[in-house]
């Protein structure tokens, strides 16, 4: 019977420590959310963590964004992933672990020696009086080493018990979808561009049936924004007809939007967006020029693009302010960017 005892002891005791280091690893979530309808993602984040009972460590809000520190269990956890979709785009996820067992086996190592050092000083003490100069001695560096001991015992007991394995702080901010002093990420990317225009409707008097052109195109913000020179030529100029426009020379700025449903542009391959494009023409031919102004709205597709380059295509409509019903047409194009 003895022997059961002490076997039901030692299992108790291997049990409580377990329980008092199981939550020794943290996991340390930072989550950024961009929503659209952010009154209502504000909402639903709030009654989840109401309904749920989750731990608030700290909140601040604004008017467009909510910033919250919170603490739970595996369980709640689980269940605020599958929340997180239904509050708006999900900008970043980092997610580091964090072990704890290290930090407490040196925690108590240390005060295991201050546990002896503190026992020796008190076998000491015993040998004077208590109202010697040496006793007093021996009793301020005990009380020192016992200081010591509790501010350690303290510092354990906060990674070993006031835990809950996932700390997670989530930033649901307003998605701007008209400027508003937002700040601009400017970036340093000249390239080279190719683009071929086919007209609509060209007549010998006014435009070629189609041009193909080669341009600065100078990247400056991630936005992405751009201003371009260059120029068109005639693609089968006729040497005896010489009264359409047969160069034409551009210089324009333009700016590209990317989805909010297709990734943001934050894919390597294949990042679908819209833009315009605006500038200038000084269009001429052996007798003549004329100025023409312009828009020609695009969509695109970036074919690769990473931290240092970005190859991309595009198809613009050019819709000429002069000369429309003969000078407008489909543009074709595509550009190479690179850091500088």
């Amino acid at each position: 019977m003895k022997k059961y005892f002490t076997l039901f002891l030692f299992l108790l005791m291997g049990s409580l420590a377990w329980t008092q280091t199981k939550n020794v690893v943290t996991t340390k979530i930072n989550i950024d959310v961009t929503a659209i309808d952010f009154a209502n993602s504000k909402q639903n984040l709030k009654n989840f963590v109401l309904e749920k009972n989750i731990l608030i460590q700290s909140q601040n809000e604004t008017k467009s964004s909510v910033n919250m520190d919170l603490e739970m269990s595996t369980e709640q956890y689980q269940q605020f992933v599958s929340l997180l979709p239904s509050l708006g785009f999900i900008g970043s996820n980092v997610i580091n672990t964090i072990d704890h067992k290290d930090e407490i086996d040196a925690l108590d190592l240390e005060i295991k020696f201050l546990t002896q050092k503190k026992k020796n000083f008190e076998d000491v003490m015993i040998q004077h009086e208590m109202k010697s100069a040496q006793f007093e001695s021996l009793w301020r560096e005990k009380q020192n080493i016992e200081e010591r001991i509790f501010n350690l015992e303290k510092q354990k007991n906060n990674l070993t018990t006031t835990h809950l394995p996932y700390s997670v702080n989530i930033t649901v901010q307003e998605e701007m979808t008209m400027p508003d002093n937002s700040r601009v990420a400017f970036v340093n990317m000249p390239g080279v561009e190719y683009s071929y225009l086919k007209i609509e409707n060209p007549v010998d008097t006014i435009a070629a049936s189609a041009y193909q052109g080669y341009f600065i195109k100078y990247m400056f913000t991630r936005g992405k924004s751009y201003a371009g020179v260059g120029a068109y030529k005639a693609v089968q100029a006729n040497a005896n007809d010489s009264t359409y426009f047969s160069e034409l020379f551009v210089m324009n700025f333009g700016q590209d939007f990317y989805s909010r449903h297709l990734g943001r542009g934050q894919n390597k391959f294949g990042n679908l967006y819209s833009g315009y494009t605006v500038g200038y023409i000084a269009a001429s031919n052996d007798i003549r020029k004329s100025d023409i102004f312009y828009l020609a709205p695009s969509i695109g597709l970036e074919l690769f693009k990473n931290k240092y380059l970005l190859w991309d295509t595009k198809v613009n409509y050019f819709i000429p302010f002069s000369y429309n019903r003969n000078m407008r047409g489909i543009g074709f194009n595509t550009s190479l960017n690179f850091v500088f």
